[in-house]
């Protein structure tokens, strides 16, 4: 495992339905990260939320998957991401953490969005399934979208052992405020890394790296692109003896 590593998040607009349009845009600012990174992506980028036609998504997300596994390989990147994807006939927002070439996690959103319907659509996944994965770039705690609003959810990743908290997000823009004082304050109360991949386009954009001490290493604005920022993991060492919270 490495100490100091590069963190990229990817943004971009995400159409429903569109899927090679949308994999093609990831791929462009795919390519563009570092090897030995970090990256994230943004919440069901492969289809967006498509549900006309749930199967078909979860299909081409399966190819997707098997892609970025391949890609992570050759690269040495660790990957997350979520994606559609049907189980025993049910169907998930299940986050991915992709470690050169192995998928080492993989579960499902536990906070569902109602505004969106998301909770008519998807089986949500239950606090038992919260994880943690240990990969080349530290010990890394998925998390999607909406589930950072609950802090809990936070705090147990917190003492499963996360050193870096990566959030996979289709974050609205009329909630861009509340986006941009959540992924801070999270960093801040647990004393964590965080890297947020949002959308763009009618959402939030400003995907952001925070340190433990809450600074603020790289945020985009609203325009499709990658932000990246370096992440030293003795920092939170460093964090935890100057300011004590146990």
């Amino acid at each position: 495992m490495k100490k100091t590593f590069k963190a990229f998040a990817i943004q971009f607009e995400t159409t429903d339905g569109q899927f090679e349009r949308n994999y093609t845009k990831f791929l462009t600012f795919f390519n563009l990260c570092e090897k030995e990174s970090l990256v994230v992506a943004p919440e069901v980028f492969p289809t967006g939320f498509f549900y006309s036609d749930m199967d078909l998504a979860s299909e081409f997300s399966k190819k997707v998957v098997d892609d970025i596994a391949k890609f992570s390989e050759g690269m040495s990147l660790t990957v997350v991401f979520t994606v559609i994807e049907k189980v025993n006939g049910k169907f998930f927002n299940s986050i991915k953490v992709i470690d050169r070439g192995k998928e080492v996690l993989s579960r499902p959103k536990v906070k569902l969005f109602p505004l969106t319907g998301e909770t008519e659509q998807f089986s949500a996944g239950d606090v038992s399934d919260l994880k943690v994965a240990e990969t080349s770039c530290g010990v890394i705690a998925p998390v999607i979208c909406f589930e950072l609003r609950y802090p809990e959810i936070f705090k147990l990743l917190k003492e499963m052992g996360a050193q870096v908290f990566a959030v996979s997000a289709q974050w609205g823009r009329a909630r861009k405020e509340h986006w941009r004082v959540l992924t801070s304050a999270r960093s801040i109360e647990n004393q964590r890394f965080l890297v947020a991949s949002n959308g763009t386009g009618e959402m939030a954009g400003n995907s952001v790296i925070v340190d433990p001490w809450g600074r603020v290493l790289a945020q985009g604005g609203e325009a499709e692109g990658i932000i990246s920022g370096k992440i030293n993991l003795s920092v939170i060492e460093q964090v935890e003896k100057k300011l004590p919270m146990e």
